[in-house]
């Protein structure tokens, strides 16, 4: 009798069911990873908005010409961190899983602007908040404020209008119709004098370069001037103040309108004894005009997340947004403004010094052109 061992075959195939499933596991395995990888690279039309950063104006406030007064506490200005490019799908999935982010469509955000123009239109902006602020608050405190406009330049192109495609935001207007213009103010009766429909030549300089274009009118859909011709732009007056103390205001890289109110706060407390802040650390938002009200900024609940992070007391918001701001603000106080008088009442009442009473000045700085 013999006997002897068994041994299995290695080589057999596997059941047919078992290799499919394999073959299907390996193809889902590359789809993944081909997902995943494709993931970084992928750009959707989108802009996310989250909370920025917290700066005290002091910092980057110098003046020259007056006596100033340092004091404790700080007005801070506040920014958004706002994605320059368009977001992969990862980044997409962190703004959608932040509770203190929003995310926008490019088209909401930019409208019909290029980035390279909404670059443009906000670095004038925060120009335009600049010269503002300083005006406003020197005057306010009785200085006597000058400006004189250089030209016109255009600030914005409305969307579906005839002026879309032909003219940009930055561009200087030299003339219109062969007719020179040296104010925003002169722009829009020239542009009413032809019938809808008629074009109108506009002379321009654009970077370096002169150049003419025409733009075909149309008839104005509402407002004032209804049923008139219109081309759909906004055009405001490149000016040059006369400031009888120097103030040199130096953000940095920020660009936008929304430290308008910030600015001015903190000249007025600089050039003032006493703390208009009681010494504490409070932040601001909105936008300044020359009469001294106060503009909506939007982002102010991701602003409301980065003043509460850095330890603000008080938080003044235009009065617009003052309900966005409070859902964000936790246990910080937050205070709706309309004017420059609201803020410095808002902040006396916590504790700030009053300014002494002195006349105000206002100039103009933008208006439609048509």
């Amino acid at each position: 009798m013999q006997t002897g061992t068994t041994t299995a075959d290695d080589t057999s195939p596997a059941p047919p069911h078992r290799s499919r499933w394999r073959r299907i596991l390996s193809i889902a395995v590359v789809v993944v990873v081909v997902l995943a990888v494709a993931a970084f690279f992928v750009r959707l039309p989108y802009v996310i908005i989250s909370p920025g950063d917290a700066t005290p104006v002091n910092d980057v406030v110098r003046i020259n010409g007056a006596k100033t007064y340092r004091s404790p506490g700080a007005v801070l200005f506040l920014t958004v961190s706002v994605t320059n490019q368009r977001p992969n799908l990862y980044r997409m999935l962190a703004g959608w899983l932040s509770p203190d982010s929003d995310i926008i469509s490019e088209k909401d955000d930019l409208g019909c602007l290029t980035r390279h123009e909404d670059d443009v239109q906000n670095e004038m902006y925060m120009t335009e908040s600049q010269q503002t602020a300083k005006a406003v608050a020197l005057g306010r405190l009785g200085y006597h404020v000058t400006s004189t406009s250089h030209g016109v330049v255009v600030f914005d192109v409305g969307c579906k209008t005839p002026a879309l495609g032909h003219l940009q935001v930055g561009d200087e207007i030299l003339a219109v119709d062969g007719k020179p213009v040296t104010t925003s103010a002169q722009v829009g009766p020239l542009v009413r004098a032809h019938q809808p429909g008629q074009s109108v030549a506009f002379t321009v300089r654009r970077g370096t370069q002169r150049r003419d274009v025409s733009v075909k009118t149309e008839r104005a859909p509402s407002g004032p001037y209804k049923g008139q011709a219109q081309v759909g732009i906004v055009a405001t007056d490149d000016l040059t103040y006369t400031f009888p103390v120097d103030v040199r205001i130096d953000p940095g890289p920020v660009t936008g309108p929304s430290a308008g109110l910030a600015f001015t706060l903190t000249v007025l407390d600089e050039l003032t004894p006493g703390s208009l802040t009681a010494g504490h650390d409070v932040a601001v938002t909105g936008t300044i005009e020359s009469d001294g009200s106060v503009g909506p900024v939007g982002g102010v609940a991701q602003k409301a997340v980065t003043a509460r992070g850095a330890g603000a007391r008080l938080f003044l918001v235009p009065t617009t947004e003052l309900a966005d701001a409070r859902k964000h603000a936790g246990s910080m106080k937050v205070v709706g403004v309309r004017n420059l008088s609201d803020a410095l009442r808002a902040l006396q009442a916590a504790g700030g010094a009053p300014l002494p009473p002195a006349p105000s000045t206002t100039t103009a700085t933008a208006g439609v052109a048509g």
